[in-house]
């Protein structure tokens, strides 16, 4: 059922999410767009990381309960350590697909000052004249943040499948 909301299409959002935020005054702003972003990008986190936690056996949390640890201890010592290569990879997705969505933030951003680099990267064409120094400078630009967050993530990935491979 949380997969079912990944099927349909972003055009088919995209005036529904524009009334909604029109209506709420955050149309053309970060805020807006950052909700709008983490609503789309929700269930399919979800759906990741449930196939994570499902893969940690539940003796671990049982063998846990029986030496003193609460729900919540057991949670944060056992489970989530046991779940950061999917949090990680949940993560890279999400920051990704936000990263390099354009439908959705050129129907939501009007100014500059909200635009996305996607949407931006279109305002160096014109309807006579292409700017092609700035077009092929523009997404080298936006390759450094993802290429940062996915290299800050890795380390996490790594530390997440590695944890608990050796006695210490």
């Amino acid at each position: 059922m949380i997969m079912l909301s990944r099927a349909v299409p972003g055009i088919a959002l995209s005036l529904p999410l524009f009334l909604l935020l029109r209506n709420f005054g955050l149309l053309d702003t970060v805020h807006g767009l950052a909700f709008v972003y983490v609503a789309v990008n929700t269930p399919f986190t979800v759906w990741l990381m449930d196939g994570f936690f499902r893969q940690i056996p539940r003796d671990l949390d049982e063998s846990a309960y029986i030496d003193g640890c609460g729900y919540w201890t057991a949670f944060l010592r056992i489970d989530l350590p046991l779940a950061l290569p999917g949090m990680a990879a949940a993560g890279i997705f999400g920051f990704l697909a936000a990263w390099n969505a354009y439908q959705l933030a050129s129907m939501l951003t009007r100014t500059p000052a909200a635009k996305t680099f996607p949407v931006g990267l279109y305002d160096f064409t014109s309807q006579f004249r292409v700017d092609w120094r700035g077009m092929c400078a523009m997404p080298v630009l936006m390759m450094i943040p993802a290429i940062l967050f996915v290299i800050g993530t890795q380390r996490s990935m790594v530390r997440g499948l590695t944890f608990g491979a050796i006695k210490g």
